[in-house]
């Protein structure tokens, strides 16, 4: 017979599946996070993360629109009220970012990704188009964005950050995190026309 959880004890439980999942996707990689090794972490059976998730695919989608909205929470802080933000300011934010619990891509591999795009529906993830309008956003919010600034651009900056993380493996380890920082201050440069790259 299964176990009747309150409200209360599904919405801690749920929380703390988001929170594994988080965890375990940088720790194992999404294709090694299993059911099993989530459940555990939480300390419920196997067969009760159905109660929450209808399958590891939505369980994924549910972490995605997660970190969504707890990025979201944080950019609206580093706006602090405004309307814009300098690009040095964007930067700053898109920074900590990418050292937060929130950046899924963060340790993620190839296999990870192609595991990705054959599994999850909702292939919106992967749509240029969609990057763009995203890009365009986040464009929006800066005050001091050149003419001629292209949001493909912008995204393809963005994701030669992610390229040097996915392929780790192939890179000088100890020079990847100054490579992202050069990353990042070329995107500032770039999106602003201010100040040189070093």
């Amino acid at each position: 017979m299964p176990i009747a959880f309150t409200d209360e004890e599904m919405n801690r439980i749920r929380s703390g599946l988001i929170q594994a999942g988080i965890r375990l996707s940088k720790e194992l990689g999404l294709q090694k996070m299993s059911v099993e090794k989530l459940t555990e972490a939480v300390g419920i059976a196997k067969g009760s993360f159905y109660l929450f998730f209808g399958s590891k695919e939505d369980f994924i989608l549910a972490i995605v629109e997660y970190a969504g909205t707890e990025t979201q929470k944080m950019l609206l802080s580093k706006l602090d009220g405004r309307r814009q933000m300098p690009a040095y300011e964007f930067m700053e934010f898109f920074n900590e970012y990418l050292h937060s619990d929130l950046d899924l891509m963060n340790g993620l591999t190839v296999n990870d990704f192609l595991w990705l795009r054959k599994h999850i529906k909702k292939q919106e993830l992967f749509d240029p188009e969609a990057q763009i309008k995203t890009a365009e956003l986040w464009l929006s919010l800066i005050d001091d964005v050149r003419p001629g600034v292209d949001a493909g651009t912008f995204v393809n900056l963005i994701k030669s950050i992610y390229a040097i993380r996915e392929h780790s493996d192939t890179m000088v380890k100890g020079s990847i995190e100054s490579s992202v920082q050069i990353l990042l201050r070329a995107i500032e440069v770039y999106i602003s026309g201010k100040g040189e790259i070093v």
